[in-house]
């Protein structure tokens, strides 16, 4: 509970006039107009409001004690979050030669008459190879490496897989570079036109993969225009990294196309195709983006010279988890680099150490200190007198407005020959509006309760709150549960839109992860070991059969319910209170069926089926009357089948 303010002075406006009044009446008998026509009540009227100000402002003064006091515990206001999504460059035309999209390139929302445009910038180099196929090699499950290079060369067809594929067959395409983060298109070259060879054309048994330097890594197919490498066209495919190494003895950057088991009624291959050769080129990228505005080499104004000197950066507030951040000061030898740190506590007089409040841009060199026996000293380095201050680069902007959607980075700001488009695969998520005053006081109970040291559960989920405002929820285990005594395992869950259906959203970034652990470090206990993970999921999908009321349009009671099902199911959202679906709670039918009886224009439910699958493979269970995940699981919904009767 918040406790009671004093309330220095309660008179108010009328409170002082009526007084006024009565004081008139005592000493001026004869003054018996009080109407509020005459002049004289017009000048009380007057100095009560006056005075009704500066009781206000006298009611104030506990406040800005209370605000003096935070800041005596070091407390400061939570700069804002940039909400992070990947962005992807495509080219017009595929180019002879690698285009470098530098860090910082900016894309944007498209601007509206009422709305100006969002700005995001990509947080690190993005190189579009130019690459080729110069290898083509086959390697069945009981036969050894072939090479195809000679009959790639005088046209002649080769089979791909055995006689009969197998799972395990696979043909390997060695690149002559490396195409990591790139879209890489396949065209396979063939005389026949056939359509499949026993195989659904839309579903094939293939996977496509690329080596990243320790395994082999699945390649998304984006699309697939030779239904299975039975006819002429090109695949798609997306590789996140890729290595070069030696394969039959030849060393390139490889690819392979592999049989992969039939799942389901999915048909097999029931005879091998065969090609005339393959072609490689790329056609663009992918790299992560932020919403922020880099700024660089800013220079902020020369040193005074004195201990403590305070100056300002030229954009403020900035956007949090910098703490690498450095500034360079000018010097008779060139320029020294001078690091960030949280307090001066720890600085000596020699070293070159500055404090940055993120939310002000105000910033301090170490002060000069009076000590206890009459000497002083000095808790970080003093620039000279006249010394320029630059910062080489910092990031500013943030905020929830940067939750976007999907496909609404279509804008690129920076001239970059080539790039035909730009998009956003997925809503951005993570952002967050800096902290205010009042937020600041509310945490301030948190603050003098942890004394910023982990030690219990409840500790560790506060601080890893405030080490990173993007994660939504926090839950702390004491790993002793888990038969690993002095382990503590922290569970994080990001910031995702309620329409989540990407199960990449709810992985946290690895910068998150990293900005996590080291604010923890400092904090918590020697001797412990930490986990900072996501949870895992238990994919829940519901299959139901609903009847309609009388009017009411199919299309929209189906999306409402199956909006409501995801919802309920929601990671950070969902569950009874709202506040995300309970760690270990199982799914039961009788919770289905009361979300879809709120739903409007549904009659009644007629029949119920949850199943569970698997996150990864994808692979469904059977259904059954409960999805029960394990005590560190969340549940995800992966989707619904409803059908109306």
């Amino acid at each position: 509970m918040t406790l009671p303010a004093p309330n220095l002075d309660d008179r108010g406006f009328q409170d002082l006039v009526d007084e006024a009044k009565r004081l008139v009446q005592l000493r001026n008998p004869e003054w018996t107009d009080h109407n509020v026509s005459d002049p004289g009540v017009t000048l009380i009227e007057t100095f009560a409001y006056l005075t009704d100000q500066l009781i206000y402002r006298l009611n104030r003064v506990p406040e800005l004690h209370y605000i003096k006091f935070l800041d005596l515990l070091g407390e400061s206001m939570i700069p804002p979050a940039a909400a992070v999504t990947p962005i992807e460059f495509h080219l017009s035309v595929p180019q002879a030669q690698d285009i470098m999209i530098p860090r910082g390139t900016m894309v944007s929302t498209a601007r509206t008459a009422s709305e100006r445009p969002i700005t995001f910038s990509t947080s690190e180099d993005l190189n579009i190879v130019t690459t080729q196929a110069e290898h083509v090699l086959t390697k069945t499950v009981d036969d050894p490496i072939n090479n195809h290079d000679d009959a790639r060369a005088v046209g002649v067809e080769f089979p791909v897989f055995s006689t009969v594929p197998v799972p395990g067959d696979a043909m390997y395409i060695g690149l002559s570079q490396p195409a990591s983060h790139c879209f890489v298109r396949i065209t396979i070259v063939q005389d026949a036109q056939m359509e499949g060879i026993g195989i659904d054309p839309l579903r094939p048994p293939l996977a496509v993969e690329a080596w990243n330097g320790e395994n082999w890594a699945m390649a998304p197919v984006l699309s697939d225009e030779t239904g299975g490498l039975n006819r002429r066209g090109a695949l798609e495919v997306f590789i996140s990294a890729h290595a070069p190494s030696i394969m039959g003895g030849i060393t390139a950057s490889w690819l392979r196309i592999r049989v992969t088991e039939v799942h389901g009624d999915q048909p097999a291959y029931s005879r091998t195709p065969e090609i005339l050769g393959v072609q490689v080129e790329t056609t663009g990228g992918l790299v992560a983006g932020a919403h922020s505005e880099p700024i660089e080499n800013d220079v902020i104004g020369p040193c005074s010279g004195t201990p403590g000197d305070r100056m300002f950066v030229s954009n403020a507030p900035l956007v949090s988890g910098q703490g690498d951040l450095v500034i360079e000061v000018s010097t008779s030898q060139g320029w020294e680099t001078w690091h960030r740190v949280e307090s001066f506590a720890d600085s000596g007089p020699l070293d070159r150490h500055f404090h940055l409040d993120d939310v002000s841009g105000e910033l301090r060199f170490g002060p000069l200190i009076r000590l206890a026996d009459g000497g002083v000293r000095s808790y970080g380095a003093t620039p000279e007198t006249g010394a320029m201050v630059r910062i080489p680069r910092y990031l500013t902007g943030g905020g929830i407005s940067g939750n976007v959607d999907a496909h609404t980075l279509s804008v690129l700001r920076s001239s970059i020959p080539f790039v035909s488009r730009v998009d956003n695969p997925h809503a951005a998520t993570g952002g967050m509006d800096a902290e205010t005053l009042d937020d600041v006081k509310e945490r301030a109970a948190i603050t003098v309760r942890t004394q910023m040291r982990a030690v219990t559960a409840r500790d560790y989920e506060l601080l890893t709150q405030l080490a990173a405002p993007s994660i939504a929820r926090v839950a702390c285990l004491d790993a002793a549960e888990l038969d690993r005594p002095g382990h503590v395992l922290i569970q994080v869950v990001p910031r995702v839109p309620l329409d989540v259906s990407d199960f990449e959203l709810l992985q946290p970034r690895e910068e998150t992860l990293r900005q996590i652990r080291d604010y923890l470090d400092a904090r918590r206990p020697l001797g412990s070991v930490l986990h900072i993970e996501p949870p895992k999921y238990l994919g829940a999908s519901v299959a139901a059969r609903i009847a309609l009321e009388p009017g009411a349009q199919r299309a929209k009671v189906i999306a409402e319910a199956d909006q409501a099902l995801r919802l309920y199911m929601h990671p950070t959202a969902g569950g009874y209170a709202g506040t995300g679906w309970p760690f270990g709670r199982p799914l039961l039918l009788g919770d289905v069926h009361a979300v879809l009886q709120r739903v409007p224009g549904l009659a009644y439910v007629d029949a119920v089926r949850l199943l569970p699958v698997d996150i990864v493979n994808g692979v469904r269970g059977e259904p059954s009357e409960k999805v029960q995940p394990g005590p560190q699981e969340l549940i995800f919904c992966v989707g619904n089948d409803i059908e109306v009767i």
